[in-house]
Parts: structure tokens; C-alpha cells; sequence
């Protein structure tokens, strides 16, 4: 008989704990983290990660908290760690947010305290999408929804896919007329190309439907018509070059052509060695090799300019050749030091 109440005691409790359970949230199959974004060249892309880790590390690791709703579309991506903003990202925000009403995909951009910000001279971002879900349009927006430029005079960008796969791009000024990329690359129409997995390969720029040579004074003396990307299986960025439409590598306003970048198991930049036109380092005002270190946190503390030969340099234009990062127990940088090469402290400019 005892044995029998026993029983039916804990069947009783194991009855109400079941009852009594959470059920299983939803938000975990709507959430992941990376520790990384995706490179991108075009406000056509939307944001990917790369290097997923688990909720788990997520707490101890800077990381892109992406979260996605019930129709399966973006919702936001948080740069956080633990669940603390951080202001440092890839995103020019702590915070992205995407809202949907009809063909209409608005995306606003937030501080590490919440609030809502301008980026790049625009408060919203309205992309217009097609049936199939793909953006075609984008338009921005002041604080006050009228339409407006955005830091690079550009009100608007309109997006076509081509028979051969490549994504067309054009942009407009709020008097609808075509526009350049931006000052230092004055390229008006724009074809990107993409692999199997989606990320970006070239940038080509085309006018009538001819690719050719932008011979611009940012262009440098060869003239420029195209990019490569070269990306890793997790999409690391590993080559930028520019590019004549012979082939030829061709200098940017900034006098580089190639950036070879050297990245660690988690996706992190940890040297960046930058060739001109004739496959030589950066010489003259140009920093040719940049190493960085970074924290168990993935956060990024120190950056240091070297020559060809390994040597620390200082910058001829800003005589730092050292930028050491400083972070609270969160993760939020509170703290941006400069040195030269003998460890002195440079005042910055900024």
C-alpha cells in the first residue's frame, strides 16, 4: 500500500513539473551569432555572418546577433556580447533593424543605447523588394521622412538581375540624375557577380552595356574598370585588387591596387599587406603592412603599421604607427591610444 501512494505521488509531481515547464522557445530557431559579417561592396546586399558560434559563447564573444521573425526574414542584427551593444562594428551601428509593410523593407540604424541614428548623412533606408523577395530600390530618408542625399549625394538606387546573373546598379540624386559611387571612385553604372555561396567576386563597371575604363583623376593613370574579390570557404575576405579592363593591376586614388589579407581561425584580420600597380609594396605616404592583435573576446586591441622589411613605421601623415583599443568589463571601447614607433603618445587630430 505505501509502495502504491509512492507511486502515485510521483506521478502526481512529475504530472504538475511537466505541466509547469516552459515550452520550447521559438526564439532559438529565429536567433543565431557570428562572430563576423560578410564583406560587401553594394547596399544591394542584405547582411550574412560568417563563423557561427553558440549562445553560449555568445556571452563571453564579440559577436552579430542576427534574428530573423516568423516569416523568415531579417529582423535585426545586434553587434553585442553577452547582450551588451557595442558601438564598433562593421554595421556603422550597434543595432539594425528590418520592419515590412508590402513591398516595402525599412531598415533603421541605433546606437549602443538604443536610440535611433543617422548613417551616412540618412535616417531610413526604404528598399522596395520584388515578388520573388529580391531589393530592386532603395531610397533614403531624413528624421523626418522626406527624401534626402545621402554623404555621397545619392538619393536613390535601383537594381536589375541580369540574364547572366549579374546584379546591375545605378544610382540617382534627388534631381534623378545618375550618379557616381562616391568622389574617390566615380563609377556610375555597376555589375556585380557572385559564387555559388553567394559571396561577392567582381564589381565591373559598364556603359552600354560595354565594360570599360574609368579614366578619372581618382582613377590614376591606367584607369580603372574592375574589381576582384577573393574569398575563403567561410567568406573571409583574403584579395581585393583593382583592375584595367586588359587585366592590368591599376592604382586608386589612394595609390594601392591589391590588398592580400591574412585572417585567423575565427574569421579575425590579422595582417593586411597592400601592393601598388606594379605588384610592388605601398611606398611613399602609404603604410604597406598593418598587423593586428585582438583580445579573448575577439575584440580588436591593437593595430601596428610595419614596412616591407617587418619594421614598425610611423605613418607620414599622422606619425602614428601604434593604435592600442581599451574596453570596460562589457566590451564597450572606452578608450582609443596612439603612439609612434618608440611608444610616445601622438594626440589625435580627430
Amino acid at each position: 500500500m505505501q509502495i502504491k501512494n509512492l507511486l502515485l505521488i510521483m506521478l502526481v509531481v512529475m504530472g504538475f513539473t511537466a505541466c509547469n515547464q516552459k515550452p520550447a522557445s521559438n526564439e532559438d530557431s529565429n536567433v543565431k551569432y557570428y562572430r563576423q559579417l560578410l564583406f560587401s561592396e553594394t547596399p544591394w546586399d542584405l547582411e550574412r555572418g560568417s563563423h557561427e558560434i553558440s549562445a553560449d559563447e555568445a556571452q563571453k564573444v564579440n559577436n552579430y546577433r542576427f534574428t530573423w521573425n516568423d516569416n523568415g526574414t531579417l529582423a535585426s542584427v545586434e553587434y553585442n556580447r553577452n547582450g551588451v551593444l557595442l558601438g564598433y562594428s562593421n554595421l556603422r551601428a550597434a543595432k539594425i533593424t528590418y520592419t515590412y509593410e508590402g513591398d516595402k523593407q525599412v531598415k533603421k540604424f541605433f546606437n549602443e543605447d538604443g536610440e535611433q541614428i543617422e548613417s551616412g548623412g540618412t535616417y531610413t533606408q526604404e528598399y522596395t523588394l520584388d515578388d520573388s523577395g529580391m531589393r530592386v530600390a532603395l531610397r533614403f530618408l531624413d528624421k523626418d521622412g522626406n527624401p534626402v542625399e545621402n554623404r555621397n549625394n545619392i538619393h536613390n538606387y535601383v537594381w536589375s538581375k541580369l540574364d547572366n546573373g549579374m546584379i546591375r546598379e545605378l544610382r540617382y540624386n534627388l534631381a534623378k540624375e545618375e550618379t557616381i559611387m562616391n568622389p574617390f571612385c566615380p563609377f556610375y553604372e555597376l555589375r556585380f557577380s557572385y559564387n555559388d555561396k553567394g559571396y561577392v567576386t567582381r564589381m565591373a563597371n559598364y556603359e552600354a552595356d560595354t565594360l570599360y575604363d574609368c579614366t578619372a583623376e581618382n582613377c590614376g593613370d591606367v584607369g580603372v574598370s574592375y574589381f576582384l574579390f577573393e574569398n575563403n570557404d567561410k567568406g573571409d575576405l583574403l584579395t581585393f585588387s583593382v583592375h584595367s579592363t586588359t587585366g592590368q593591376l591599376s592604382n586608386l586614388y589612394w595609390g594601392w591596387a591589391k590588398r592580400s589579407n591574412t585572417v585567423d581561425e575565427n574569421g579575425n584580420l590579422v595582417k593586411m599587406v597592400i601592393y601598388d600597380q606594379d605588384d610592388e609594396l605601398l611606398g611613399g605616404k602609404g603604410i604597406p603592412v598593418t598587423e593586428n592583435e585582438y583580445n579573448e573576446h575577439g575584440a580588436l586591441v591593437k593595430s601596428i603599421s610595419k614596412d616591407g622589411d617587418g619594421n614598425v613605421v610611423n605613418n607620414p601623415n599622422s606619425g602614428v604607427a601604434i593604435v592600442e583599443y581599451k574596453y570596460d568589463d562589457e566590451g564597450r571601447r572606452v578608450e582609443t591610444l596612439r603612439y609612434d614607433k618608440e611608444m610616445n603618445p601622438v594626440e589625435s587630430n580627430s
